[in-house]
């Protein structure tokens, strides 16, 4: 690194840095979370981290639940049954894996002011929840997931919350 002197005919244009008061009042760097929007991003986070190890467990005990659903219905053949719920265990698996990153990604988003995330976050909350219930799945996880979403939810549109956003569309 060297400094402009006589060797340096021009001075270099460079992009420099901007300080954190610059990067602030940009609104690049919303650190000024309230609490209660900094607690949601870690209930929207739980929510899917439960989620996701319900359907881990439906994953592996898939052969369990092929079994009491034979049970249950005599006339489906045992291979029918068990592609059934090879198919399902895939689907939750790879349905609550995307709703974990759908849920890291909008609540970080959320958490730094952004209230297109917030709406977003309402729209696939809901369809969460009812994911967690269309295939007659409602184990303790989904509804343990399920609660934890309304919770989420109803955090980011307590009134602390609400005025944070606001502020955030001034800026």
């Amino acid at each position: 690194m060297s400094t402009p002197d006589e060797s340096d005919p021009a001075p270099r244009d460079e992009p420099v840095m901007p300080t954190a008061a610059e990067a602030a009042d940009s609104g690049h760097a919303r650190t000024d979370a309230p609490r209660v929007v900094r607690v949601a991003f870690w209930v929207w986070v739980s929510a899917g981290l439960i989620g996701l190890i319900g359907s881990i467990l439906f994953f592996i005990l898939r052969e369990e639940w092929a079994e009491n659903q034979k049970r249950v219905t005599p006339e489906m053949k045992s291979v029918d049954v068990m592609q059934v719920a090879v198919g399902l265990s895939w689907w939750l698996l790879l349905g609550s894996l995307m709703f974990l990153g759908l849920f890291l990604l909008l609540a970080h988003h959320a958490r730094r002011g952004a209230r297109k995330a917030r709406t977003l976050l309402l729209v696939v909350g809901v369809i969460a929840c009812l994911f967690e219930y269309s295939f007659g799945r409602v184990t303790i996880y989904g509804l343990i997931s399920a609660l934890l979403v309304i919770v989420g939810l109803g955090m980011l549109y307590m009134p602390t919350a609400r005025r944070f956003f606001a502020e955030s569309d001034e800026r």
